[in-house]
């Protein structure tokens, strides 16, 4: 009988110091890292500002969607071509397809941040900058690749 008190203690106790972590984590999954919203609450957007940038969020939101997954779709149909015994030319046709979609969701993204530039005051501009260099800082610490924006 002892033994199933200790081993019931036990399980308590782990189940005790896991519901903490699991909060924590809910409360927010990126760990340290602020999300989306945290990051525009720290720039003290005005009510209009706000509106501003959701109806920008949602203007373009449908394009880069089906941009993305054109990208995606052009990227397995590359794979597939070099694990057949296409040509080079269709590689590399298939190449500049891919090129052109990624140009295409990078001038779009080009036109949000301009879009967004215009909305924010010379400050919150500043205070955005500083939080991607901190960001980007952080993404090269855990050993990223490429930088995020």
């Amino acid at each position: 009988m002892s033994r199933l008190l200790q081993k019931l203690a036990l399980v308590s106790l782990l189940g005790a110091l896991t519901i903490p972590a699991v909060a924590h984590a809910q409360a927010n999954p990126n760990g340290d890292r602020p999300n989306r919203t945290q990051r525009w609450e720290q720039l003290n957007l005005t009510p209009e500002q706000r509106q501003q940038l959701s109806s920008l969020r949602e203007q373009d939101k449908a394009q880069l969607k089906q941009l993305r997954e054109q990208i995606k779709a052009a990227q397995t149909q590359l794979r597939q071509l070099w694990a057949s015994n296409a040509s080079e030319s269709q590689l590399s046709q298939q190449q500049a397809q891919l090129n052109a979609l990624k140009q295409q969701a990078q001038q779009l993204r080009f036109q949000q941040s301009l879009k967004l530039r215009a909305i924010l005051t010379p400050e919150q501009r500043q205070q955005l900058q500083q939080q991607r260099s901190e960001r980007r800082q952080q993404w090269r610490e855990r050993g990223g690749a490429e930088s995020p924006n």
